[in-house]
């Protein structure tokens, strides 16, 4: 009985996956087996009732059989899915990074011996004012129709989308001369102007080319030495291309150099930090910005214009920014119920880790966490992802302050007052030196601090240098005050001199 109902599964499953109906199978087999059995009448009803078991059973199975097929067919579906979006952004349809780099990389190490190969990296010029003019919809079409016009210029080319604007490219290309042709192609064709939501609007981007092998073999170099030639064509005007060459290579050795002995500095701590007083309308200090200075042994004063981009470049900013933080705090002893007040790095705000590393200095140095207040310049918040947000809020939540520093640079930043968690805000110093010559500047200010007066926002004006400016910056609603008119930026045995704890008023 076991052999039959064996064999009777056994031809029911390739009936299941024949897709053929299971009931014609079914009689045909109870025929056979009670005519095998007609010599045993008793044995028929037994014989009947397994086999109607098993097809009971078969039936079932088939069932589960045909969701299982359903389920993994919908999985699959799922799974190409997933794996689309991860290879393929969803804006612009070229490569993501990940996918992106995958690729580029297998070109570079496959590609046969003496090819030459173009690496581009490309920027779109300024999105920011576009999505602020237009809304992001404009933003996402012009991301997409730059990708477009890429893979309509160079359709056997490596593409990917890197980031944001960002953008990269691989390809087979004879020499540098041919790599600045392709960038003057890609240019003329994105600067024709183009129809979004009803809008004309006429895009642009810049360049930065490397060639492969003349300058490297390695695709993180060739990486590397794009961005450096991107950086160049920025500074040069935009809307252009720029290829990587031995003077930029020099550039390129003197900034590692400088990141060498930037690390060097920081373990032997030959940093130090200044201190710039933030006065209230009545003249009082009411907070100190810590500002970092480096004067190196070998290279004398080097201005942190010079040396934060280079540690933003690289994942140095962390140390750098915990080594700040940290002397600053250990400083602040000295100034009991003074704020301070730190730069932090967008960069740094894009780990988790940030809000971890100010919760234990925080704890090691014993400031209060009320009396520190961290900036964070408004080109920063145009990065402000939610994850950026969500720290920025963490932080909030332990009681520090967050300001924006540099407010208005970024042409519309009355839009992160909605958005970002801040408790301050500092004008930039460009419309406080303009106050009393620019009406236009004159309304900005005054209806910014109005705006932030009524978010319950303290308005901070930088860059007082007259006597005028600070009377101008007052009765445009500003309540504190920085600039060199009020007090340079110090060592801290000089603030305190100048600080009186007596006299002043907290913030």
């Amino acid at each position: 009985m076991g052999r039959i109902t064996s064999f009777w599964n056994a031809r029911m499953g390739l009936a299941l996956g024949s897709g053929r109906g299971a009931a014609p199978v079914a009689f045909v087999w109870i025929a056979l087996l009670v005519g095998c059995l007609s010599l045993k009448p008793t044995l028929v009803p037994v014989v009947l009732a397994a086999l109607a078991l098993s097809y009971g059973q078969t039936l079932g199975l088939r069932g589960r059989a045909d969701t299982l097929r359903r389920e993994l067919a919908d999985l699959h579906a799922d799974q190409e899915a997933l794996v689309q979006r991860h290879v393929m952004d969803e804006i612009t349809g070229v490569l993501t990074r990940r996918a992106f780099l995958e690729a580029a990389g297998e070109i570079v190490k496959n590609r046969s011996a003496g090819a030459p190969l173009a690496f581009f990296a490309i920027d779109m010029d300024n999105l920011k004012t576009l999505n602020d003019s237009f809304g992001h919809r404009a933003g996402d079409f012009a991301l997409s129709h730059l990708a477009q016009t890429l893979v309509g210029l160079a359709p056997n080319a490596v593409i990917g989308r890197l980031g944001g604007d960002e953008f990269a490219l691989v390809m087979p290309c004879a020499g540098e001369e041919a790599a600045i042709a392709f960038g003057s192609a890609f240019c003329a064709a994105l600067n024709k102007p183009v129809m979004a939501g009803g809008r004309h609007l006429s895009l642009s981007a810049s360049l930065g080319a490397v060639m492969i092998p003349l300058r490297t073999v390695y695709l993180t170099e060739a990486m590397q030495f794009a961005d450096v030639a991107l950086y160049v064509a920025k500074s040069a005007g935009r809307n252009q291309t720029a290829v990587f060459d031995a003077e930029m290579l020099a550039e390129l050795k003197h900034r590692r150099l400088i990141e060498r002995e930037l690390r060097a500095a920081i373990l032997l701590n030959e940093l130090d930090l200044h201190y710039q007083p933030i006065t209230g309308p009545d003249g009082q200090i009411v907070a100190a910005e810590a500002l970092l200075r480096w004067q190196s042994p070998s290279r004398g004063n080097i201005s942190p214009a010079r040396f934060i981009p280079i540690a933003e470049s690289t994942a140095l900013i962390d140390q750098l920014g915990e080594w700040v933080l940290r002397r600053a705090l250990a400083d602040a002893r000295a100034f009991p119920g003074l704020r301070i007040s730190v730069n932090v790095s967008a960069n740094q705000l894009r780990r988790d880790d940030v809000v971890a590393m100010v919760a234990r200095v925080l704890e090691e140095t014993g400031h209060p966490s009320r009396l520190l207040t961290l900036e964070l310049t408004e080109s920063a918040a145009v990065q402000a992802t939610p994850d950026i947000c969500r720290r920025l809020q963490a932080l909030r939540d332990m009681g520090i302050r967050i300001a924006l520093d540099d407010f208005g640079t970024g042409f519309s930043g009355f839009d992160y007052l909605r958005h970002l968690p801040v408790d301050s805000i500092k004008i930039d110093r460009s419309y406080i030196a303009r106050l009393g010559e620019s009406e236009t500047d004159n309304v900005f200010v005054s209806a910014l601090a109005s705006l932030a007066n009524a978010m319950r926002l303290a308005v901070v004006a930088e860059g007082i240098e007259t006597e005028r400016q600070l009377l101008l910056a007052k009765a445009a609603g500003c309540t504190q005050f920085q600039g060199y008119h009020l007090a340079r930026p110090m060592p801290k045995d000089d603030l305190l001199k100048t600080h009186n704890p007596q006299a002043r008023k907290c913030a």
